[in-house]
């Protein structure tokens, strides 16, 4: 199948919207428009026609989306670019331009962002150890409870002695000194 692919600069225009497909998977549609310029004989730079397309994101890159952007930011996305006929209320046949994504990011020419890793699972929702309330929840049990000198405030162990026999000592047989045991 061949398929046009495509990088987009534009802004958003609406807000992304999350929603459930039929097999229960997440999809997250919102529309962009760009608007190219163009450098007249008198130096000055005039605006061309806005083109607007819809774009559709799947998955954890859905649900990263709909958290993540918001009306007006300007945004950076790559995907597969569709043509999609349909039928208005009106009756009247319209076509539409659309992206499917595959990466999209917000364009830091005009401002700053952070980024925030999550899981898989956290994306989606699945996981409630993610969730700011449990996460909150947690910290607090943990800061309250008693624990031992050898773990720190983020539950890492430093310095466990382990009791039993002490671990035999390794070394270079061609340089350090050492005994053989005695043949029985």
């Amino acid at each position: 199948m061949n398929e046009i692919k495509v990088t987009v600069y534009g802004n958003v225009v609406t807000d992304p919207t999350p929603r459930a497909g039929r097999n229960g998977s997440i999809f997250t549609t919102f529309r962009v428009a760009t608007t190219p310029y163009r450098r007249a004989a008198d130096g000055s730079y005039a605006d061309q026609e806005t083109s607007f397309y819809n774009v559709i994101a799947f998955d954890t890159l859905a649900s990263n989306t709909a958290a993540s952007l918001h009306k007006g930011q300007p945004v950076i996305i790559v995907g597969n670019l569709s043509n999609k006929s349909y039928v208005d209320k009106e009756g009247i046949n319209r076509n539409s331009t659309e992206v499917e994504a595959q990466h999209i990011g917000h364009d830091l020419r005009f401002g700053r962002a952070t980024f925030q890793r999550v899981s898989r699972a956290a994306a989606l929702g699945a996981d409630r150890s993610a969730q700011e309330d449990v996460r909150s929840t947690v910290e607090s049990l943990i800061a309250d409870a008693e624990r031992p000198a050898n773990v720190d405030e983020n539950g890492e162990i430093h310095d466990v002695e382990v009791p039993g026999p002490p671990a035999p000592a390794f070394g270079d047989p061609e340089t350090d000194p050492y005994e053989l045991p005695e043949a029985v």
